[in-house]
């Protein structure tokens, strides 16, 4: 096994939450030319925190304060293995600049692209646009007005990413329309758990592919500029959707035993599954708002959620209470 240089990134973010902070590489050195988010290598002995905190003072001028950790992967390049620890930091204090002459520059995250960006940072770069919470609907017979309307409630309480799921989603264009309205109007996107042509004819802002469209799937499925996500339930599933370009997954059980073996994965198993995979990851299985903090921690982009919101009487003042404490 290689021995892994260990980099640290930080994802500075403006006071508004809608830039980060970038610099571009020198020309002529190794991936001159590309953006990249500030940071560097991890002294020998050194804590990961504080080589990110000496880095970005020694970068950018940079004191580092509040953050939280984004992810963690493992990524190869041709002449050498990385493993990248990445967090986004809301509280910094500073004027940023490029200490060692290096242009820098505030960049809008919806405008980030992966061209100019190293190879390594397409992963990045999605989480930074991802949010913590991934709100997925339950299985019905049918979507009445009542189902949309509690939708509706959970948007504007500060959900900003819904999975539409049904064994027979063709069958709900009506409600489809109307949720994908909704999320529309409240700044939020939907994906459509189904074929991605149908996705693709309802207007969805991308597909969320079961394991089996996964497996049957030998490569990206929709063009870029629409989202990919995948349910994957073991490390074989991952490092396929890696490989055609998924743009994230959900990865469970977690807590729930509905696995293929028949176990839950726990959360030590799940983080040393996400450290090896260079793209955002969800948590799903069991999961409950309380747990944000703790899938973070184990290296999650954040949790998918089902039964903890759904019909729950106090669903909304929750969500309001998590999503007001987000750093998104």
């Amino acid at each position: 096994m290689c021995d892994r240089i260990q980099v640290v990134l930080g994802i500075v973010c403006n006071p508004a939450g809608n830039k980060v902070l970038v610099a571009r590489r020198a020309p002529g050195s190794d991936l001159g030319g590309f953006w990249e988010f500030p940071g560097g290598k991890v002294r020998a002995g050194e804590p990961a925190l504080l080589a990110l905190k000496r880095e970005l003072y020694e970068e950018v001028n940079i004191e580092v304060g509040g953050c939280t950790p984004l992810i963690s992967f493992d990524y190869d390049y041709p002449h050498r293995s990385l493993h990248f620890k990445v967090w986004k930091i809301h509280d910094w204090a500073g004027a940023a600049t490029g200490r060692e002459g290096q242009e820098t520059r505030w960049m809008d995250i919806s405008s980030l692209s992966v061209q100019d960006f190293p190879p390594a940072n397409r992963g990045i770069i999605n989480a930074c646009r991802l949010p913590p919470l991934y709100l997925i609907t339950p299985h019905l017979h049918s979507y009445p007005p009542a189902v949309v309307k509690q939708l509706r409630e959970y948007l504007a309480a500060g959900v900003k990413l819904v999975q539409f799921r049904s064994k027979a989603a063709h069958d709900h264009d009506c409600a489809l329309t109307e949720m994908n309205d909704a999320c529309s109007r409240a700044g939020a996107e939907l994906l459509v758990n189904a074929t991605p042509e149908f996705a693709r004819r309802v207007g969805a802002a991308g597909v969320h592919l079961n394991s089996t469209r996964l497996r049957q799937a030998s490569a990206r499925p929709l063009p870029a500029g629409a989202w990919v996500a995948a349910s994957c339930h073991d490390l074989d599933e991952l490092h396929h959707a890696a490989a055609i370009g998924v743009d994230f997954c959900v990865l469970s059980p977690l807590r729930k035993s509905t696995g293929k073996d028949g176990t839950a994965l726990g959360w030590a198993r799940f983080a040393d599954m996400v450290g090896k995979l260079p793209i955002p990851i969800y948590a799903l299985g069991g999961m409950q708002l309380s747990d944000l903090e703790q899938a973070r921690q184990h290296g999650a982009q954040g949790i998918a959620l089902i039964s903890d919101v759904w019909e729950r009487a106090d669903a909304i003042a929750r969500l309001k209470k998590c999503t007001s404490g987000l750093s998104l």
